[in-house]
């Protein structure tokens, strides 16, 4: 977002929202992040941002360490939902282009990027044990399933759906939280060594400080569950599933729906009588002072839910597949340089979505003739979309010999993809496997270095200090002397240690010992400070981490580097690199 003009383009029902002055976003994200009751700013300098995010680490080291000594929790779990080098979550906003516009601006979405924030693991830990609260006889499971049920109604019903407003940020999280654990122990769903308060803490650490980064400011979200968070789908599940079943139950017969069916905040409902869907949004308006909801009615027998059109014909209810009208046709390009097996699971994935969708065959038939249009737009081969069809079809009716197998163990190889080189790669190696490994399964994923979505960022930059889990390179002020390392924590964290300044004040701290502080040491004219590190690459996974680290020790040799690698590189001693971008 450091560009002055950036352009959002949507479809808007066939008209263009073009936002083309980066003002007018940051003025559109604002407007939904300036309600203080869910949001406040850190009125802080981006400079202390490290010291508000360490201290929040300090905080749940502290809650984890005393669990994990009164054996609530293991080792393990301790060290996975432990934060190393955390940062705050980036906002961004998605303009909702399917509402009305209001002065030439679209309404926004906020999404927040949320890995590696403080209470990221925590949440992920938290998901398993809060699972059995976020279903209940009135959730769908997706759309193919409820495809299905759709069919088995009675169509003479009134077709209706409700939609939750801004669910995730309304939901009032310490009722919510409360709900949660009375729900666990008193249905018996929950059986660890947790208890009651224990849990609640927990809950209250992982959605209390929720912190993000907008337009280089630093703020809270004190309400609610932001967007991208991964307990947002979890809670506001489990919230709705708390309250509605009591909600129909004390529902009056006179409009009660005959059918209700919920896919998160997406609600399809059958009345008796059109005019009952008018006093049950009324009823349901009434029930929480958080929650509001919308609805929408079928039009001329016809009525779309998810990504299903439900029509009413001959006495009976039958599905198709809804695109929305922002839907812009876009695939993956027949030309794009992906390896070529993408390109056809691509079209058989859309081929089985058809499939699922489609109540009856001719449906079916009329859905793969608009599927081949587009999909000739995006320049696929007449001949290439035909024999995925019959290769699809092939697949569902033609009935294969069973030969009863010892399971594989499925290996996986993450490699970049490099066109015809790949391809020729991939053939080989699963040749080699099939003949001097048999028992294993040789999965390959080609992975592309650059996006689209690398050359054209919008979101918020991480300042400097914040960065983690990297590979940083010390080259002293004073003279030429050079040294690679690596870290998990904060840069300017593991910086002061080797300068013995603090990152957090900016004080004199004893020195760990390290090649960087000896140098330091030794030499009176060499005086480190934080401008002397700079960042060579990021890497989440240790091996990785490891083996980057050694390759770049070993391709510049830098001078203060005793060791001549963190792993040892035996695939790749005797090579000659030319790594000038890892």
């Amino acid at each position: 977002m450091r560009n002055k003009n950036i352009v959002i383009q949507k479809a808007d029902k066939g008209n263009t929202v073009v936002i083309t002055d980066r003002d007018k976003y940051i003025k559109g994200v604002k407007a939904v992040i300036s309600d203080t009751s869910k949001f406040i700013p850190l009125n802080m300098p981006s400079d202390k941002y490290i010291n508000y995010i360490v201290n929040v680490e300090k905080k749940f080291r502290k809650l984890f360490q005393d669990l994990k000594d009164n054996g609530k929790i293991s080792k393990d779990e301790y060290d996975s939902i432990c934060p190393v080098g955390s940062r705050p979550g980036i906002l961004y906003g998605n303009p909702k282009v399917h509402k009305p516009v209001v002065d030439n601006l679209p309404k926004f979405r906020p999404i927040l990027s949320a890995i590696n924030t403080p209470g990221y693991n925590l949440a992920k830990f938290l998901i398993p044990i809060l699972d059995p609260l976020t279903h209940n006889q009135y959730s769908i499971k997706d759309s193919f399933s409820f495809a299905k049920e759709i069919t088995t109604y009675d169509s003479s019903f009134f077709m209706a759906s409700l939609d939750v407003e801004s669910l995730f940020t309304n939901i009032p999280l310490k009722e919510t939280m409360n709900n949660c654990i009375s729900d666990l122990h008193n249905k018996n769903l929950y059986n660890g060594k947790l208890n009651k308060k224990e849990l609640f803490q927990l809950l209250e650490t992982a959605t209390s400080e929720s912190s993000f980064i907008f337009d280089f400011l630093l703020y809270k979200q004190i309400d609610g569950v932001a967007m991208g968070s991964p307990l947002g789908p979890t809670l506001a599940n489990a919230f709705l599933c708390h309250y509605e079943k009591e909600w129909l139950e004390n529902c009056p017969s006179l409009f009660k729906p005959i059918v209700y069916k919920r896919y998160v905040d997406d609600i399809f409902v059958l009345f008796t009588d059109k005019e009952h869907l008018q006093l049950f949004l009324e009823y349901m308006n009434n029930q929480h002072k958080c929650i509001r909801f919308t609805s929408e009615t079928e039009v001329n027998n016809s009525f779309s839910f998810l990504d299903i059109k439900i029509t009413r014909d001959n006495n009976q209810f039958k599905t198709s597949v809804y695109r929305k009208p922002t839907f812009s046709g876009v695939f993956t390009h027949y030309e794009s340089y992906i390896d070529p097996s993408y390109k056809k699971s691509l079209v058989f994935t859309l081929l089985s979505r058809c499939f699922s969708i489609c109540s009856d065959y001719t449906l079916f038939h009329l859905e793969v003739e608009k599927l081949k249009e587009i999909l000739k737009k995006n320049s696929y081969p007449s001949g290439v979309i035909e024999q995925c069809i019959k290769t699809f079809l092939n697949n569902l009716y033609v009935p294969k010999k069973v030969y009863l197998t010892a399971p594989k163990k499925e290996v996986f190889i993450i490699l970049p993809y490099l066109g015809t080189t790949s391809s020729n790669l991939k053939r080989k190696l699963h040749s080699i496997f099939a003949k001097l490994i048999p028992p294993c399964n040789l999965k390959i994923i080609f992975k592309s270095t650059n996006r689209l979505s690398s050359f054209f960022k919008f979101k918020d930059i991480l300042p400097r200090e914040l960065r983690s889990h990297l590979i940083y390179k010390f080259s002293c002020g004073s003279c030429n002397a050079t040294y690679y390392g690596k870290t998990e924590r904060h840069l300017n964290v593991r910086s002061g240690e080797h300068i013995g300044k603090s990152a957090l004040t900016g004080k004199r701290i004893a020195c760990k010992p390290s090649a960087v502080s000896d140098h330091l040491l030794l030499h009176d004219n060499c005086n480190g400070d934080f401008n002397d590190f700079s960042i060579l690459c990021h890497e989440n996974n240790d091996f990785k981490f490891a083996i980057r680290e050694s390759i770049l020790i070993y391709r510049d040799s830098p001078m203060l580097n005793k060791n001549i690698a963190s792993i040892p590189l035996r695939l790749f001693h005797k090579l000659c690199f030319n790594i000038n971008k890892i």
